[in-house]
């Protein structure tokens, strides 16, 4: 057997031929990878998501003390940033995989955090929302990048059978900085200020603090990921082909639903990324805080929320390994419609029930997303995959788009709890659809052949 045959293209594939390969665990890493590169790439991913939602967590406060929006156009002003950023992502995400091939996952992941950073440290200087929109273009650029980067070097270093519990380690680091990173960076506003700076500038040294964060990873990042680009493993095929195939196993009813299950898993990831603290902040102002005390407590809720989610991850993966999976998408979804239900009901939002509120919005949101990832996943045909797998991607583009526009109009123009209870009912709509759909293909073949290939 030659070389070539044994270890494949992704690197070896045989316990035999694992000797003297670096391990972490049960994690298995490619030849050319050293330890350094592997934890360099932990390390970032502790930091990644908590620094791409930063914005939304710490944007109440440049609302409310530095710009002074009024609040009955905070919402919209949120949502339309939102559908800004979400834009950007979609016309970036390609090109920085494709540079990352050509040039290398280091620059491309380094300039990502630098692209945050100078996003971050403009931010507070806005003044006027024309601005906000301008300088959300560097964040939005940086999160494309970086958002990219995670799960490319994720798939780069480990061998074939070590490549999908790499992913949950890397998931499992971003999961423990978004628990924990929000609560921290929240309450330096309030920090400042106790130590004696105003409001405003109070604001800005936060910021500034993040920024400083930001440019500290990408230095770790160019010190630490392995330099180089990987080989490219095939020829791509043209967007309208690929599209044309995603659209055609479409027909097969639970590919048609996992699609519109992806719209509305995104738009429950947005709706609590959005709107969550910016209706926390808006309220602890009416109930007499200062601003930096309401962002201190509405990060406590934001921080619960990915708190739930990180542990009960696992939990609903076993669940979903056991069940048919459109029967466990029916679960999540009513799981995340009860979850959403429940900040409606709630008599003072940062009261004790808020707990019990947040933590089955936490459950609700990572269950739908598994349960959506899940099921296009098995159904998606082996040929096609990729289009498959892009369209589904689009549909969760869409999503937090709509959500950012409609929440952004209900946060506004019905009340702030508005956007929560949309993705209530959007989620018990898919909760339905679901159920006619198990109940229609049950016993049917799990995925449907392959679409044939789309000319042009």
């Amino acid at each position: 057997m030659t070389a070539a045959a044994q270890h494949g293209p992704l690197g070896p594939s045989n316990p035999a031929s694992e000797v003297g390969l670096y391990r972490v665990g049960p994690l298995v890493m490619r030849g050319d990878v050293t330890p350094k590169n592997v934890w360099t790439l932990f390390f970032v991913s502790f930091f990644g998501i908590a620094m791409m939602n930063t914005v939304g967590v710490m944007q109440p406060y440049v609302f409310n003390e530095i710009l002074k929006i009024p609040l009955d156009e905070q919402g919209s002003l949120a949502g339309n940033l939102t559908v800004l950023q979400e834009i950007v992502a979609l016309i970036l995400l390609g090109p920085a995989g494709a540079l990352s091939d050509r040039f290398g996952r280091k620059p491309i992941f380094g300039a990502g955090f630098l692209l945050l950073g100078l996003g971050y440290c403009l931010y507070p200087l806005a003044n006027a929302s024309w601005e906000l929109a301008i300088f959300r273009l560097f964040i939005a650029s940086g999160v494309s990048c970086v958002n990219v980067m995670l799960v490319a070097v994720a798939n780069d270093y480990p061998i074939e059978r070590s490549r999908a519990k790499m992913i949950a380690a890397v998931f499992i680091f971003n999961g423990l900085g978004i628990a924990s990173l929000p609560r921290l960076i929240g309450g330096l506003p309030n920090r400042f200020i106790e130590m004696g700076v105003d409001e405003v500038w109070a604001g800005r040294f936060a910021f500034w603090c993040v920024t400083a964060l930001c440019v500290t990873l990408a230095s770790v990042l160019f010190w630490g990921l392995r330099p180089g680009a990987p080989a490219q493993l095939g020829k791509r095929e043209p967007l309208l082909s690929t599209l044309k195939i995603g659209l055609a196993a479409g027909r097969n009813p639970r590919v048609a639903l996992a699609y519109t299950a992806g719209l509305v898993s995104r738009a429950d990831l947005a709706v609590v990324s959005t709107f969550l603290t910016l209706w926390l902040v808006q309220e602890g102002i009416a109930q007499g805080l200062s601003t930096g005390e309401a962002l201190k407590k509405a990060t406590l809720f934001y921080v619960i929320i990915q708190a739930m989610a990180v542990p009960w991850a696992p939990i609903f993966g076993w669940i979903l390994d056991r069940v048919d999976r459109v029967a466990g998408l029916a679960g999540a979804m009513i799981l995340a419609g009860i979850g959403y239900s429940s900040l409606g009901v709630l008599e003072n939002p940062l009261g004790n029930g808020m707990y019990i509120a947040a933590a089955f919005v936490g459950m609700g949101e990572m269950a739908a997303n598994i349960s959506a990832t899940s099921l296009i996943g098995k159904e998606a045909p082996d040929r096609g995959r990729g289009a498959v797998l892009g369209l589904y991607s689009f549909s969760g583009a869409l999503g937090i788009m709509l959500v950012a526009l409609i929440g952004g109009w209900l946060f506004d123009n019905w009340k702030p709890v508005g956007p929560f209870l949309l993705m209530a009912g959007a989620n018990c709509v898919m909760f339905i659809l679901a159920i006619i759909t198990y109940v229609a293909t049950r016993g049917r073949p799990a995925t449907t052949p392959a679409p044939a290939a789309a000319e042009g």
